[in-house]
């Protein structure tokens, strides 16, 4: 296994491996559609895309973007379906909280979701994560939580 950021050749699994989970289970929003078709967004400035690597394939992605008010979003995280199982989500979370904090000096990062990822939600708040919004979202149509991490 071998964890990277922001390699360039992982990019369209990034988008392909989110665009599979988010069309699954709810409605693909225009900022997912952007992420589709220009993933080299979530590399640019300070943001980063995590990648983990297994025998040659990329298992799983996840994001680390800054916002519009300057904060970081720990954002489009998803795990190959032949990957499931293996703990690469929290690999992957634990790689980007070790980079935020270790490498950018954040202290606290957030996320986005919806109680729909109900085994998201779980190992989200397993791993620390807490609720600080519950709720329709004023900008992102399938979020209705909203949850945070002190590093």
């Amino acid at each position: 296994m071998d964890i990277r950021r922001n390699d360039i050749s992982a990019l369209p699994a990034f988008a392909a491996l989110n665009i599979a989970w988010i069309s699954d289970l709810h409605v693909v929003e225009a900022s997912d559609q952007y992420m589709a078709d220009h993933p080299e967004s979530y590399i640019q400035n300070s943001n980063s895309v995590f990648s983990i690597h297994i025998d040659g394939k990329v298992a799983g992605v996840c994001a680390l973007k800054q916002d519009e008010n300057g904060e970081y979003e720990l954002t489009k995280m998803a795990v190959d379906q032949k990957f499931q199982g293996r703990g690469l989500g929290k690999i992957l979370m634990e790689a980007v909280e070790d980079y935020a904090q270790n490498e950018m000096g954040l202290t606290k990062i957030y996320l986005l979701s919806n109680t729909k990822n109900a085994a998201a939600i779980r190992l989200y708040k397993r791993e620390g994560w807490t609720i600080f919004h519950e709720g329709p979202h004023p900008t992102y149509a399938r979020c209705n939580i909203g949850m945070e991490k002190t590093l």
